[in-house]
């Protein structure tokens, strides 16, 4: 019996996390995307997302996910989604009332509930 993170499974669930992760390599937010400081980040913040390959923290990630007021929405989700999908796979992603939120690439309405990502220890 294969050890329990070699099973057929995990072995499927780490080649497509793979592959999603090479299909959006080098994947950045738009040059002239921005979001309020006062309410998503700073500059600093948003100068991460216009780096691709760079791992995000934590927080950065989720406020990326929920925010709903990006220019290029698209460019932004190509940007954290492999990182956020080895998140979600992983188990770093904490609902603070249910999962469904996740499955909205818009974030949540009124931004109060959505996945919470944790680092691992």
């Amino acid at each position: 019996m294969p050890p329990a993170d070699r099973t057929p499974s995990r072995l499927r669930l780490d080649a497509a996390l793979h592959g999603l992760a090479t299909t959006f390599r080098g994947m950045t937010a738009v040059p002239d995307e921005n979001n309020c400081e006062c309410h998503w980040g700073s500059a600093e913040d948003l100068a991460q997302l216009k780096t691709p390959d760079v791992a995000l923290d934590p927080d950065l990630l989720r406020r990326t996910w929920q925010a709903t007021d990006w220019s290029d929405h698209g460019a932004v989700l190509r940007r954290i989604l492999p990182q956020f999908t080895a998140a979600l796979a992983g188990g770093r992603v904490e609902p603070l009332f249910d999962m469904g939120t996740s499955a909205s690439p818009s974030g949540v309405a009124g931004g109060s509930s959505g996945p919470r990502i944790r680092r691992l220890p």
